[in-house]
């Protein structure tokens, strides 16, 4: 099954970074909206989504509440595990600038049964103190850790730079194609940061192997073929002059 995840902020002309605790919206003088033709373009030629015939889905308010939808959709059956992503948003939203996040992940997640990761309600209890949970930056992550997804197609924004951190990916390599998730018993994230990788990946326990294309606005094209949409409004990357693409996108979700 394949989800279409897409973030408003991919409609801007530029890019907000590292304001997951700030709540006030862009300047919109500063941050300059694409305009609405454009973004119906983008919907219904490179997407192909159709005002007829509507795929099932949400609008959200901030992008780590998809990670909740589709974790009822799987509850109830729709969505079925793993399935593919095509997430279209200015930032890859895996993690980079927290290696606090990534630590948890590595450290302590990924030592659980893939049930029990699964399980965010019950973080406090396992962890205590220590508990960490799925922000806007990182909840593919938890997503890929929970062994959810197959695949993931990242259409970037044009002004994105590349930006997801080289520990996630297969064998350390920021360009390599595949996401591997790993975690050692004996060595913890930060001797990934400040020893040996390679000596990190002697003994490591190797996740499955996820996929990862980068696309373009230009060369993302796919004919909706989506099982499910989620669209976030993550207010705080988005000026208030870009809340019409809410109405615009709800045209085409059922």
């Amino acid at each position: 099954m394949r989800v279409l995840d897409i973030d408003m902020d991919f409609f801007l002309e530029d890019i907000a970074y590292l304001k997951n605790n700030c709540f006030d919206r862009l300047d919109s003088n500063e941050y300059k909206t694409w305009k609405c033709y454009d973004i119906e373009y983008f919907l219904e030629n490179n997407l192909k989504l159709s005002k007829v015939k509507k795929i099932e889905g949400k609008v959200i308010e901030n992008h780590n509440e998809a990670l909740y939808y589709w974790q009822e959709l799987i509850n109830h059956n729709k969505l079925t595990i793993p399935f593919e992503v095509i997430h279209i948003d200015a930032h890859a939203d895996l993690g980079l600038s927290n290696d606090l996040q990534c630590e948890f992940i590595f450290d302590k997640l990924l030592k659980l049964d893939v049930e029990e990761r699964r399980n965010i309600v019950n973080y406090r209890k396992i962890f205590k103190n220590e508990a960490r949970y799925p922000k806007m930056s990182d909840y593919l992550l938890f997503a890929i850790a929970f062994r959810w997804i197959s695949k993931i197609e990242y259409v970037q924004h044009p002004k994105s730079k590349d930006d997801w951190p080289y520990s996630i990916m297969k064998d350390f390599d920021h360009q390599c194609k595949t996401i591997q998730l790993k975690s050692n018993k004996t060595k913890d994230y930060s001797y990934i940061l400040y020893s040996s990788k390679e000596k990190y990946l002697e003994n490591a326990i190797l996740e499955p192997e996820i996929p990862f294309i980068s696309l373009t606005k230009q060369t993302a094209k796919y004919d909706s073929n989506f099982d499910f949409i989620t669209f976030a409004k993550s207010p705080s990357y988005t000026p208030k002059t870009l809340d019409f693409a809410l109405e615009l996108i709800k045209d085409f979700i059922k």
